[in-house]
């Protein structure tokens, strides 16, 4: 660490090598400093600097020990010294009464005082020279006098008792110091007489931290700042009566100060504030002026302890600084007076100093005159000009009188045609009111507002529409009675409570038909679903798929069947595994239930149900007979909760699946069951017995009502009983009118007919669109990848859109051309995709018949996917590829096999064992 101090005197440093005394650890890294040395480790080495700034601290330290034992020696010999003197002062008596001429009291006086800062050293030694300072400064001028006054005396008695105290290592009293000290208050010497002498090294070598002794430091007490202690309201100077008498006297008007400050005045603040900067500057002079002048910095940190001076260098630099602002200032001044002169800005403000008079001249006399001339032509151009203006606006005037005539005459004009115009506007809103009628029953029905349609309808008196609608609801109406007589019967079979409602009057039923809520008499019993059972586990469920196992839950507690028709995309596959979870942990229902499904998805129909339910117990019920012989066994004990098969092995095993008493019979892709007199449809509906049924589809609906019908037959045969029926109810209202020709339905009607048919299907489907929950799904990501053509892409591509044709060489010297290039635009995404797809080209680049890099390099795509399909397959992925062409198929299959990538083929030609 460093720190400020006096000059000390030069001491003997201690060498580089170290005492044999040391600790064996610090020998130990002095050996190890010295041994890296010699190796010639860099200085930037971790462990080279480590082991250097211990061994350097060490010696720091040991050189501060050395530094305070020297210091401590001194003292001793002083302290010894001074207790000599003093016990030869007291042994001689009366010589201390005489002045201390002699060498030894001399020289010991000057031992400390020859610097000029004075009493910085410590006590013991102030004490000393304290004393025979005080002792020959208080002896008369004349050498006779032989005895000592009073002050002198206690003055004597005082240092006496100090040096006991000093030689038993004792502390002086405050009292003793106080009448020790009284007399030598004096000020530091200054800077400018401690330049003239010296310092000695050995003076002075205990003194304070900063080199000034806080006996030096005069106190200056600040200005005392005035307080206030209470404050005058200005109001008090009113009197609380004022008569009108006394207001008119100027003398009775005293002038009231503001209660608001005065403003600021930013001259006095800059001068108060150049004041304190010129205070501040001198205060720092004199503080300057006043430092002692062996100011030190001894930086502990060296090898070799040598006494700064820059500390002392730059208070002198200041100093000096500081003396020179006076000069500095009176210089600007005289500066800033003579640039005056030499200042356009300062010479031009008083314009009359610099201000001559000019003589006439006979130029000036004419230039004059030429004036005067010009000033009257201009006055005779402005009476011409303003006489020109008052006939052009007379004929103005009469132009615009003219003007206002015709626009009257053409005003009447137009109100005679108006008159016309609205006699054919009142006939034409009458038929805008008639179609806005339309409009609005239209609207009312597209956004089944069944109230405000019927209004409307009753106010048009449109019998067409009435007879269609008695007819639907007289349909409705029975429906419900069939679904009440469906839930009835399976209640009774399967031993469940069905609570049946109260019946109303028959003429509040015949009043309120139209109003019947037929979805609530399908879905009585409801059931609140708000999140998904604790074994599915492969992820969480989004809310519409959620609404869809409420949906399924509510069929279930009401004894109905029906048909999921979510679009692709929307997880119909889970939400029937949700409902397959629910049953099991909320219904206790455990199964067994019957999921089919087509060949081509039963493995990610697996797959779900290892990833969302691996709790369930399922059989996956497939392959070779003999495959499917061990399976039936599982199947005899009942050892399952879910069966998974396909439509082949319903029809295959019938005997065995069939004696399964099924809770539960779930249709993937059951659009397949449209035909009610196909294989599938009949086998399922006569020999498979099953509680509940679910038909999953994607494909929407179709413009057949059969074959709706057939879905819904399926799926609710009691309810749903005939065709012919079904058929009558939404397709015969308007199938004639009593002659040959069959009348066409206008789009209100076909929106009612689809409205009512929808409203029928609504309990027993439920579909959902994409767009519909586009905010529950996640972002789609695609990417198109363009690429270039290759070279003979490139030639070939140029030369079919030129000639309309391909022509290649045949390897004899003449061409051959490519046919049936009928289709102009098919033959240019085969060259796109790969030019080996026409022969030609593939016999002239490929004459041999091997497979090498040209299958590949020939074409851009299979370019890009020669660098990217080895990166999947070394990651670990899998790429599903597919094709227009089967012809691409053959090259891409050749390429795979050339690159080594195991692959598989899925087109028209495999068979579906295979699939």
């Amino acid at each position: 660490m460093a720190s400020t101090i006096q000059n000390a005197p030069a001491t003997q440093q201690p060498g580089p090598t170290m005492p044999n005394d040391m600790n064996p650890q610090i020998q130990a890294l002095l050996q190890r400093y010295k041994q890296m040395k010699d190796q010639g480790v860099s200085d930037k080495d971790p462990e080279f600097l480590k082991v250097h700034q211990t061994l350097s601290t060490f010696r720091m330290h040991r050189q501060k020990a050395a530094f305070a034992q020297q210091q401590q020696q001194q003292m001793m010999q002083q302290q010894q010294q001074q207790q000599q003197n003093a016990n030869s002062t007291a042994a001689n008596g009366s010589n201390l009464v005489r002045p201390p001429s002699n060498s030894s009291s001399v020289s010991g006086a000057k031992k400390h005082a020859t610097s000029s800062l004075g009493p910085s050293a410590i006590p013991a030694t102030a004490a000393s020279s304290a004393a025979s300072k005080v002792v020959a400064g208080s002896q008369k001028p004349s050498g006779s006098a032989g005895y000592f006054s009073p002050d002198q005396l206690a003055m004597l008695k005082h240092q006496i008792y100090a040096f006991k105290c000093l030689s038993k290592n004792l502390g002086i009293p405050a009292q003793t110091q106080q009448h020790l000290f009284a007399s030598q208050k004096k000020l530091p010497v200054p800077i400018e007489q401690a330049l003239a002498t010296p310092q000695q090294p050995g003076e002075d070598a205990h003194s304070t931290v900063n080199g000034v002794d806080s006996t030096a430091v005069q106190k200056v007490d600040g200005p005392k700042i005035h307080e206030y202690t209470g404050f005058q309201d200005p109001r008090e100077g009113l009197l609380k009566q004022i008569s009108y008498g006394t207001h008119k006297l100027r003398q009775k008007r005293p002038i009231i100060p503001s209660i608001f400050p005065t403003g600021v005045n930013i001259e006095e603040l800059r001068q108060r504030h150049a004041d304190i900067i010129h205070n501040r500057m001198n205060a720092r002079l004199n503080e300057l002026k006043s430092l002692p002048a062996n100011i030190a910095h001894l930086d502990a940190r060296d090898d070799e302890m040598v006494p700064d001076d820059s500390l002392r260098r730059k208070a002198l630099i200041e100093m000096k600084m500081l003396a020179l602002y006076d000069k500095q200032k009176a210089l600007r001044e005289r500066v800033g007076r003579q640039m005056v002169q030499y200042d356009n800005l300062a010479m031009t403000a008083n314009r009359s100093m610099y201000r001559r008079m000019k003589k006439k001249s006979l130029r000036e006399a004419r230039i004059t005159e030429k004036l005067e001339k010009q000033q009257r032509d201009a006055r005779e151009t402005r009476e011409k000009k303003k006489h020109t203006d008052y006939l052009q606006t007379v004929l103005n005037h009469a132009r615009e009188v003219n003007l206002a005539g015709k626009k009257q005459r053409q005003k009447m004009v137009k109100l005679g045609r108006m008159m016309v115009t609205q006699h054919q506007n009142i006939e034409k809103e009458e038929k805008k009111r008639i179609e806005r009628t339309a409009k609005q029953r239209l609207a009312a029905l597209k956004s089944n507002d069944e109230e405000a349609y019927l209004k409307l309808l009753d106010q048009a008196k449109d019998t067409r529409i009435t007879h269609l609608l008695r007819q639907t609801d007289g349909f409705l109406s029975q429906l419900a009675a069939s679904v009440k007589e469906q839930q009835r019967k399976a209640a009774e079979r399967y031993g469940d409570d069905f609570e049946e409602d109260e019946s109303e009057d028959d003429d509040e039923e015949e009043q309120d038909t139209r109003k019947i809520d037929y979805y609530a008499v399908a879905h009585r019993i409801k059931e609140e679903v708000n999140k998904q059972p604790s074994i599915l586990v492969g992820g969480t469920l989004k809310e519409y798929q959620l609404k869809g196992l409420q949906w399924m839950i509510s069929l279930y507690n009401n004894n109905l069947n029906g048909i999921l028709e979510d679009e692709m995309g929307l997880g119909k596959t889970i939400q029937t595994i949700s409902l397959l979870t629910y049953l099991i942990e909320v219904k206790k229902q455990n199964g067994p239930f019957l999921v089919i499904v087509p060949l081509s998805t039963l493995t990610n129909w697996t797959l779900e149900f290892e990833k969302w339910a691996p709790a369930i117990g399922k059989i996956v019920y497939k392959g070779p007979p003999n495959t499917r012989k061990q399976q039936q066994n599982h199947l005899r004990y009942g050892n399952f909760q879910v069966l998974l098969t396909t439509y082949e092995y319903i029809i295959k095993d019938r005997p065995i699946l069939s004696k399964i008493k099924w809770v539960h019979m779930i249709i993937d892709e059951g659009h397949r069951m449209k035909n009610s007199q196909s294989k599938l449809s009949a086998t399922l509906t006569q020999y498979y017995t099953t509680r509940y049924r679910l038909i999953l589809t994607g494909t929407p609906l179709q413009n057949n009502l059969p074959e709706l019908w057939a879905l819904l037959n399926f799926v609710l045969p009691t309810i749903f009983k005939s065709v012919k029926s079904f058929d009558e109810w939404f397709n015969t209202p308007f199938a004639n009118t009593g002659g040959q020709d069959k009348m066409e339905l206008t789009e209100e009607e076909q929106i009612l007919v689809i409205r009512r048919l929808h409203k029928v299907l609504r309990p027993f489907l439920l579909r959902r669109l994409k767009k519909d929950v586009e905010k529950d799904l996640p972002d789609k990501t695609e990417k198109v990848i363009k690429c270039k053509f290759s070279a003979l892409q490139a030639r070939l591509y140029k030369q079919m859109v030129t000639h309309n044709k391909l022509v290649v060489s045949d390897g004899k010297g003449g061409k051959t051309g490519a046919r049936g290039l009928s289709n102009m635009i098919m033959q240019l995404r085969k060259l796109c995709n790969h030019p080996f797809v026409f022969r030609e080209v593939e016999d002239q680049m490929n004459p041999t018949g091997y497979i090498n890099d040209s299958l590949w390099r020939s074409a851009g795509k299979f370019e890009l996917l020669d660098r990217i399909l080895p990166k999947y397959q070394a990651t670990g992925h899998r790429v599903l590829m597919f094709f227009q062409m089967t012809a691409i198929m053959d090259i891409i299959g050749e390429f795979l096999d050339y690159r080594g990538i195991k692959f598989m083929r899925l087109d028209g030609t495999t068979k579906s064992d295979d699939r």
